[in-house]
């Protein structure tokens, strides 16, 4: 390691070490900061300015010093494997926290050119360009979601991306359900919903091979205690889990549950394909029914959403003629 390489390191240290002594919530001064991190105090104040481009809210009082908003809990590998299943455990090839990360997957796919990355998973405290749906950043600040990704491969190519897709979503909501939290839903093709807002995400990237074989990059993004600065500059609807939950949501472990869930469903599916779990999907659809606008590349198209068909399709009333979808934007028409 070059000594460049070496301070960027000590960097990360110090500022993943100051985030740590402020994730209680409580105040500490800006002179006790420096001692411990072996700064001064004019670092100190320079680092905690550089919080603020990771969306946390920090409070700076004179003769107080700097604490958070409100306390933040870190992810920790040891406690996520210990809330894993013995079986869970086996098939977990790689389990890993990032502090921060341009995306979550496209480092799974930076590791693709060189290795294997079944059963890697890879989690983030914080995201600088994670992707949602059509190129649009995923919103998610510091320590306030669950940013994931998790790759698996393919021995024969699945036949449908939106399918599994769907399939993921559905192991998502069990994930929820799983913790206590029931009050949640799914609307075509890849977001998880609550009370007509959104709470999560899902993005798949996949990369094929000559032979029939692929790997995929599932991404998933969860809102868990979203501050209001963040929600204010989301231009949609959003809901986060601790605003559906009675109690509020462990990070740690409901990163397990979503493990637990997606090995399940991708063992399965494997075997079955989507036919494993489209009931589950119908159960769970939120807009079936609804009247709702179809935003396509070329063109938008205004419909009733009647649910999906055998292959994960979205089957929409046009124009009264029943159509069938592989993929489009659903945004429900306001009356």
């Amino acid at each position: 390691m070059n000594m460049k390489d070496k301070q960027t390191l000590m960097s990360i240290d110090k500022q993943q070490y100051l985030i740590s002594r402020l994730a209680d919530g409580k105040f500490h001064s800006g002179e006790s900061l420096a001692q411990e991190m072996g700064i001064s105090r004019a670092a100190v104040w320079k680092r905690i300015q550089t919080l603020a481009d990771m969306q946390l809210d920090i409070y700076s009082v004179n003769g107080k010093g700097h604490r958070l908003s409100q306390p933040l809990e870190v992810l920790n590998t040891n406690t996520i494997e210990e809330n894993l299943s013995i079986v869970a455990r086996a098939t977990l090839a790689d389990l890993t926290v990032l502090q921060v990360v341009s995306s979550t997957s496209e480092y799974l796919h930076t590791l693709l050119n060189n290795q294997s990355i079944h059963a890697s998973v890879v989690l983030a405290e914080y995201q600088n360009k994670g992707k949602g749906r059509r190129g649009k950043q995923w919103v998610s600040p510091y320590a306030s979601g669950l940013c994931i990704s998790l790759g698996w491969h393919f021995d024969s190519t699945p036949a449908s991306y939106t399918a599994l897709s769907l399939a993921t979503g559905v192991a998502v909501c069990k994930s929820l359900q799983g913790l206590g939290i029931q009050n949640v839903g799914l609307k075509w093709p890849n977001d998880i919903v609550s009370d007509g807002k959104k709470l999560g995400g899902i993005l798949l990237e996949s990369r094929s091979e000559t032979a029939g074989c692929s790997d995929v990059v599932i991404g998933i993004g969860i809102n868990v205690n979203l501050p209001e600065k963040s929600r204010i500059s989301i231009q949609q609807a959003v809901i986060d889990l601790n605003g559906i939950s009675q109690t509020p949501v462990s990070r740690n472990t409901l990163s397990a549950a979503v493990i637990e869930e997606l090995f399940t469903m991708l063992e399965q599916y494997q075997q079955h394909g989507f036919s494993s779990c489209i009931s589950q999907w119908r159960e769970l659809d939120a807009y079936k029914g609804k009247e709702a606008d179809l935003i396509l590349p070329n063109e938008t198209l205004k419909g009733e959403i009647l649910g999906i068909d055998e292959n994960g399709l979205l089957l929409m009333r046009v124009n009264g003629e029943t159509c069938r979808f592989s993929s489009g934007e659903l945004s429900l028409r306001v009356h």
